[in-house]
């Protein structure tokens, strides 16, 4: 039977790139939407908040559970953002393993605090902040419902470092300023793992391929530093590193809400599986940032 995908957050980035991947592999997809306007061939309505179960359209037996509620400060404030990640896209989740759909649903590094240096796809969770406490819920909600109904074998459960675009701040800012010649100060003591949006979306298509069940990671493949990621921006845009005077958060008096010690994950199961392995920093800098074309 031909593989029909699902992809909810169809219009989030990695959404996007998640449907970019799947139609350039030949698969047949269709995304959701809650603009009852915005609903055509390729986008079908779907809001959580709607009590009636959602019927996947007939041709899929694959989702991408892509969409959350994100925002840090508003996990922290917002009542509405822990109903939606902790009930309302589990009840999905399990409503769609019951009608036989194969399922990723995707969760964070932060769920293991940022003290654990890379942890596995099964070490124990450490949420340090509401986002990721109400991810961590989401993913507990959604493992205990698939085991009471006998669906664990269609559920895998990816948990993602952070991704990056040349949009990203500060990127562009960098940019910009060593433009004018003049001096960036990048972070020393903000570290992350990242990734770029093509590696994830392109990774989660094959893990969408495999169908396999269980815990997967998808990680830079090291703890880098801003101040270490400006560096190697520097190189590839031939910027001399003279232009970078690494500082630190602390410093600035800047108040960062998910501060990780570390916050690349351990893929070793992942790739055992797959054949998925970390992105490289230089490889990610070299695909977010192109070579200019040759005339």
């Amino acid at each position: 039977m031909q593989e029909g995908y699902l992809v909810v957050g169809g219009d989030s980035l990695v959404g996007g790139g998640v449907i970019r991947a799947l139609k350039k592999r030949g698969h047949t997809c269709v995304a959701t939407t809650r603009r009852k306007e915005s609903v055509s061939d390729d986008r079908v309505y779907l809001d959580f908040r709607d009590e009636a179960v959602f019927e996947a359209p007939s041709n899929i037996n694959y989702a991408f559970i892509i969409a959350a509620t994100t925002n840090y400060e508003r996990c922290e404030t917002d009542p509405e953002a822990h109903v939606t990640n902790v009930e309302h896209i589990p009840r999905l989740v399990l409503s769609l393993l019951d009608q036989g759909v194969f399922v990723t649903f995707i969760s964070t590094n932060s769920v293991f605090g940022g003290d654990q240096a890379w942890p596995n796809e099964d070490a124990p969770h450490d949420p340090r902040i509401a986002y990721a406490q109400q991810k961590s819920l989401g993913e507990k909600n959604i493992l205990d419902g698939a085991k009471a109904a006998g669906t664990l074998e269609l559920l895998n459960i990816v948990r993602l470092t952070k991704i990056l675009t040349p949009d990203v701040s500060p990127l562009p800012g960098w940019i910009e300023t060593w433009g004018k010649g003049e001096v960036v100060e990048p972070f020393s003591d903000l570290l992350f793992a990242p990734m770029s949006v093509e590696f994830v979306s392109e990774s989660l298509v094959t893990i969408g391929e495999h169908r396999i069940s269980g815990m997967l990671h998808l990680s830079g493949a090291d703890n880098v530093s801003y101040t270490q990621l400006a560096e190697s921006m520097a190189r590839r845009l031939s910027f001399s590193s003279d232009l970078i005077k690494p500082t630190t958060a602390t410093a600035k008096g800047i108040e960062i809400a998910f501060k990780p010690r570390y916050s690349g994950l351990g893929m070793e199961r992942t790739t055992r599986l797959t054949g998925l392995h970390p992105q490289m920093l230089d490889d990610l800098v070299d695909g977010i940032f192109p070579a200019p074309k040759e005339n």
